[in-house]
C-alpha cells in the first residue's frame, strides 16, 4: 500500500511545483508586460514641447505682435516679449507697465500667452537701465560697457564695427541691485499668475581684457564671485515675487570660470539656487552639441530635475551655425531633436530669424 500511494503523492508535489513554476512565470511576465505598457503610456502622454514666437519690444515697439501672421498658428502657444528696465521705470519709482498690459489683452483675445523677458543688459551701444542710475554717484555709475565680438549668433561674414558692444548693469553694486528687485516685485504683485513665464536675460557677460599668459583683468571694482552673488539674490525676489508664474534663468557662461578647466563653482551654485528655488533653467542660443556650450550650461541643463522647467531660445544666428554632430548647418529637426532627447526641454523660443524662420522652422515645425 506504501508502495502505491507514494508515486501518487509525488505526482501531487509535481503537479503542484508544475503549477507553481507556472504561477510565477507568468507574474514575471504580466509584470514586465505591464511595465512595457507604462513606458508606452508614458510616452505617450509626456508633455510635448511649447513653442513660443520671440519679440524684442524695444525694436518693434511693441506694435507688431498684433500684426505678426505666424503668432495666429496654432503651433505657437503665445509670444515671448522683452520688455526693457528703461522702458518699465522711466523715472525713479515711476512704473509704466501699459505695455505690458496692451501686450496681455491682444494675446488673451487670439487665445495665447505671453511670457515676459525682463532685460537689464543691452548688446547694442544703447543701454537698458533708467537714466537715474547714470547720474546718481550711489550707483557707481550704473553701467558697464561690454563686448560682444566673439559671440557666436554674430555673423563672421559682416566685418566688424565698433557697434558690437553693449552695456551692463553694474548688478555686483548693492544700490543698483536694489533698484533692480524693486521693479521685479513691483511686476509681480501686478502680473503674477497672469503670464505663462517671466525670465531674466542671460548671464553672461564680456567684460575685462586677457594678459600674455591669457588670464581675464577684470575692472577694479568687479568680482566674479559677487556677480554670482548678485545672480542668486535677483533670482531668490523673482521667485519670492511670482509665486504662481513659472519663474526662469538663463544661464550660459560666468565670467572667471570656463568649464571643464576652470570650475570655479559658479555655473554649479547657480543651477543648484534654481533648483532650490523650483526655478525653471534655460538659456539663449539653443545650438545643438556646440563644444562651448556642452562644457558650460548644456550638461547641467540636461541633467537638472525632469520635473522643473526648462526652456531656450533659438535666436539669430542659431540657425547658420554648423552642427558639430552633422557636419552640416543646423536644421529644424537637429535643434528639435537636441531640445526632446539631449536636454529635455519644455520650451523653445523662437526668434524671427529671415530667411531661416519662413524657409525652415514654419515649413518643418511639427504640429502638437
Amino acid at each position: 500500500m506504501a508502495r502505491e500511494d507514494t508515486p501518487s503523492c509525488h505526482s501531487s508535489i509535481f503537479t503542484i511545483t508544475k503549477e507553481s513554476m507556472f504561477l510565477r512565470n507568468s507574474t514575471r511576465l504580466l509584470a514586465v508586460l505591464v511595465l512595457m505598457m507604462g513606458s508606452a503610456i508614458a510616452a505617450d502622454i509626456q508633455k510635448p514641447i511649447q513653442h513660443y514666437l520671440y519679440f524684442n519690444h524695444r525694436e518693434l515697439n511693441g506694435e507688431n505682435i498684433r500684426s505678426d501672421k505666424a503668432l495666429n498658428d496654432p503651433r505657437f502657444r503665445g509670444a515671448q516679449i522683452v520688455y526693457t528696465w528703461r522702458s518699465l521705470e522711466p523715472q525713479q519709482d515711476r512704473y509704466d507697465f501699459a505695455k505690458i498690459r496692451h501686450d496681455i489683452a491682444h494675446l488673451d483675445s487670439i487665445g495665447k500667452k505671453l511670457w515676459i523677458q525682463l532685460q537689464e543688459k543691452s548688446f547694442t551701444p544703447r543701454h537698458n537701465v533708467p537714466a537715474y542710475l547714470l547720474s546718481d554717484p550711489q550707483y557707481q555709475g550704473g553701467i558697464i560697457k561690454q563686448s560682444m565680438l566673439s559671440a557666436p549668433e554674430r555673423d563672421p561674414h559682416k566685418p566688424v564695427t565698433d557697434d558690437e558692444y553693449g552695456w551692463s548693469p553694474k548688478m555686483w553694486e548693492q544700490p543698483v541691485r536694489d533698484r533692480y528687485q524693486r521693479l521685479i516685485r513691483a511686476l509681480g504683485q501686478e502680473f503674477d499668475g497672469k503670464i505663462e513665464g517671466i525670465n531674466f536675460s542671460e548671464i553672461s557677460i564680456d567684460i575685462g581684457v586677457e594678459d600674455s599668459k591669457g588670464n581675464t583683468i577684470f575692472p577694479d571694482d568687479f568680482k566674479p564671485q559677487q556677480y554670482v552673488d548678485a545672480i542668486k539674490e535677483n533670482m531668490r525676489v523673482l521667485a519670492g515675487a511670482f509665486p504662481h508664474t513659472t519663474t526662469m534663468v538663463y544661464l550660459n557662461f560666468l565670467p572667471g570660470e570656463w568649464l571643464p578647466w576652470s570650475d570655479k563653482g559658479y555655473m554649479r551654485s547657480v543651477f543648484a539656487q534654481a533648483q532650490t528655488l523650483q526655478m525653471g533653467v534655460g538659456g539663449p542660443d539653443l545650438m545643438p552639441y556646440r563644444k562651448s556650450h556642452m562644457g558650460q550650461s548644456y550638461g547641467f541643463i540636461k541633467d537638472y530635475p525632469a520635473d522643473l522647467v526648462k526652456g531656450m531660445a533659438v535666436q539669430d544666428g542659431n540657425l547658420r551655425q554648423i552642427n558639430p554632430r552633422t557636419g552640416k548647418k543646423n536644421s529644424v529637426e537637429d535643434i528639435l531633436d537636441f531640445a526632446r532627447n539631449y536636454l529635455g526641454l519644455d520650451y523653445i523660443f523662437w526668434v524671427e530669424d529671415e530667411p531661416y524662420f519662413s524657409n525652415e522652422v514654419l515649413k518643418k515645425l511639427p504640429a502638437h
